[in-house]
């Protein structure tokens, strides 16, 4: 065989070689474990701390990340998913140095690269949202980071960071063109909302319901059946609302008919559940309309602190069980779990109607917001070695194993 057709073949069997060595290096390591058969442990400590970022259309956005370490230890963080929409990109070295423009390196992260490290000293990214487009209703896009510690290897478990709108909304339905895939839950006929083409006072494009059936409760007078409108689970059943913690949820309501002096008892105004919270049981939390929130009808706008200091109540799902003012953590474990959300339309003893404007839900400007504590997890009742944010709310005297 000539010399010249040898060198090629050995040069192939050299790189063959180096690429098995490779793989069996990731294989050693894990990080080519594809069945997930030997999956990452997590750590309660550091902390990736969910955070969100508020983007105006068409600026490259730093955001900040915020890891946590008890020891206060050096970290490395890496990008595990990338927006779905726009262009994550690492800062650049003059914006690193100087803060001057671009902000921006010149190429995204590419899919291909995760997990990527990010080599901001300070843990920043930059943001692109596409070009051309105005702010969409609700959030741009999101990612996931880790943290990683890396003398001993621990790795946090998954960070959100969401990109708001310039509101600093993370979900919203105007109702612009339609009722945006809300329902009508607990009426007797209607299941899908009206929606009215039209303005009326500051609502404009509103969906709007009618009570059908009064199902009264003699000793009372309230109605024993309630109907709600369910939000867009599209829109509002997100992990990314973790980020919404300390924010507002926020609406505009107003009524054409009904007597507002004869209101049911009690007015769970706005409910949130989470069936995978309480370790699978389901936790629900309600803001009943008391203690400074009422409606007489009129038109309001109603904005709604999402945090333990406004009010919302813990529901255990059990008339045996009295209602307990919801925690901290309740409230944030059932904000990165929503799987319903409910706004309260049957007010009154007897028939109304009720129109629904703008429903949207707004992170706070102080980020993070979402409270590190329940981040690292709750003390599951089942089992005291393990700490999980899907354990907060775990009660053994109330739900013993």
């Amino acid at each position: 065989m000539p010399h010249a057709t040898i060198r090629p073949l050995a040069i192939c069997a050299s790189l063959l070689r180096a690429s098995l060595l490779r793989l069996a290096l990731l294989a050693c390591t894990g990080r080519a474990d594809l069945d997930n058969i030997f999956p990452t442990i997590f750590s309660n400590n550091p902390v990736a701390r969910h955070t969100t970022c508020s983007v105006p259309a068409g600026v490259a956005t730093p955001c900040a990340l915020n890891p946590f370490d008890e020891a206060n230890s050096v970290m490395q963080l890496h990008i595990q998913t990338l927006p779905t929409v726009g262009g994550l990109y690492e800062t650049s070295q003059n914006y690193r140095s100087y803060a001057s423009d671009p902000k921006n390196a010149p190429v995204p992260v590419q899919e291909h690269q995760l997990p990527f490290l990010i080599t901001d000293t300070i843990h920043r990214v930059v943001y692109i949202p596409p070009s051309d487009i105005f702010p969409p209703e609700g959030r741009w896009a999101s990612f996931t980071y880790t943290a990683t510690e890396p003398i001993n290897g621990s790795v946090s478990e998954h960070g959100q960071v969401v990109f708001s709108s310039p509101a600093n909304q993370i979900s919203l339905s105007s109702f612009i063109g339609g009722a945006d895939s809300w329902t009508i839950f607990g009426n007797l006929h209607s299941q899908v909302p009206d929606w009215e083409a039209f303005g009326w006072g500051q609502l404009s494009r509103y969906v709007y319901g009618a009570d059908e059936v009064q199902y009264s409760d003699f000793e009372t007078n309230s109605d024993r059946t309630k109907w709600y409108f369910a939000a867009n689970p599209g829109k509002f059943y997100l992990p990314e609302l973790a980020g919404a913690y300390g924010g507002n949820l926020r609406f505009t309501v107003a009524s054409t008919y009904g007597d507002y002096s004869y209101l049911n008892t009690p007015l769970d105004w706005v409910t949130i559940d989470c069936d995978s919270c309480d370790s699978g049981r389901g936790l629900r939390i309600v803001r009943y309309a008391d203690n400074g929130l009422t409606w007489d009808g009129a038109e309001k706008t109603v904005s709604i602190p999402l945090h333990a200091n406004d009010f919302w109540m813990r529901d255990w799902k059990n008339t045996a069980l009295p209602k307990t003012r919801a925690t901290d953590c309740e409230i944030a474990s059932v904000l990165a779990g929503v799987t319903r959300l409910l706004i309260l339309g049957d007010f009154t003893q007897a028939g109304e109607g009720v129109a629904l404007d703008d429903v949207s839900i707004e992170a706070s400007t102080e980020q993070p917001a979402y409270p590190l504590a329940c981040q690292q997890g709750c003390t599951c009742a089942h089992d005291a070695r393990w700490r999980r944010v899907s354990c907060c709310g775990s009660r053994a005297k109330v739900y013993p194993v």
